[in-house]
């Protein structure tokens, strides 16, 4: 909206909320923003979107802009990524100048084209929850996050143990949603075979893919007849092969498990 707005303005000649402004005169200035059914014509939020698209592609070239808001949110993940890819490919082709905002992120690794990708910076604190910065910065953000929101805002700590399993299930079952690593190379999910609870997704120490699981207690302890479950939840943390090395190494030290307000943290 305010790209849309201050183009406005400035073609109107007046000021413009901006401490600069660089710009060409565009002919067509085409708005996919607001979404939802068209209930007088009979047609679904999806039937919406996709007649605006035709219009969108219609007027795509050299002297349009193109703003879009949630482009193909009113489908399954598949298609809207698809759609979305092509769109982008359709007006990377016709040099029309565009702005996205999706939450379809995975749409980065689809396209090989000269596309320019931001996000707004969000930071978690434990103390201050979620601070909202505002700030654009280069690159996508992380793909998956819903769950660490929801975490600050609903506080039920079993809902959120329990959406955060399915994620991974989800994950796990399907590979085209999983987020990748910063190698490029998606991470790999599946369940411990020590528990099929525990998932190996990420190193819980540095967050990089997860390679192993790591015994808080050592596995030769059930060799001596400890009556202790080795295998539970709580005794087991998914780490990269380095972090597990640097464990076994006696460079790093694991206690447990802390609970917190939103999640279990290690300590």
């Amino acid at each position: 909206r305010a790209i849309g707005v201050n183009v406005l303005l400035a073609h109107a000649g007046m000021y413009v909320a901006a401490d600069s402004f660089k710009l060409k005169p565009y002919r067509y200035l085409v708005t996919r923003i607001l979404g939802g059914d068209d209930i007088h014509k009979g047609q679904g939020t999806f039937e919406v979107e996709m007649r605006d698209l035709s219009t969108i592609l219609k007027l795509a070239n050299y002297n349009s802009l193109i703003l879009g808001d949630e482009i193909c949110h009113g489908t399954e993940v598949s298609s809207g990524l698809a759609i979305l890819a092509a769109t982008i490919e359709r007006l990377t082709a016709a040099r029309t100048s565009f702005a996205f905002s999706t939450h379809l992120h995975q749409v980065c690794s689809l396209i090989d084209s000269p596309v320019r990708y931001y996000h707004l910076s969000v930071i978690q604190r434990e103390d201050l929850g979620i601070i909202y910065e505002r700030k654009l910065k280069p690159g996508p953000g992380p793909s998956q996050y819903g769950i660490e929101v929801m975490g600050h805002i609903i506080n039920d700590r079993e809902f959120y143990t329990n959406a955060l399993k399915y994620r991974k299930l989800i994950n796990w079952k399907s590979p085209s949603l999983r987020p990748r690593s910063k190698s490029n190379s998606l991470t790999v999910f599946r369940p411990s075979k020590y528990n099929s609870k525990v998932f190996i997704d990420s190193c819980e120490i540095c967050g990089a893919p997860a390679e192993a699981i790591h015994h808080i207690k050592p596995k030769r302890l059930y060799n001596r007849g400890h009556s202790f479950n080795l295998n539970r939840i709580s005794n087991l943390v998914p780490v990269c092969s380095s972090c597990h090395l640097d464990i076994h190494r006696n460079k790093i030290s694991i206690l447990g498990w802390k609970r917190t307000p939103a999640h279990k943290k290690l300590y």
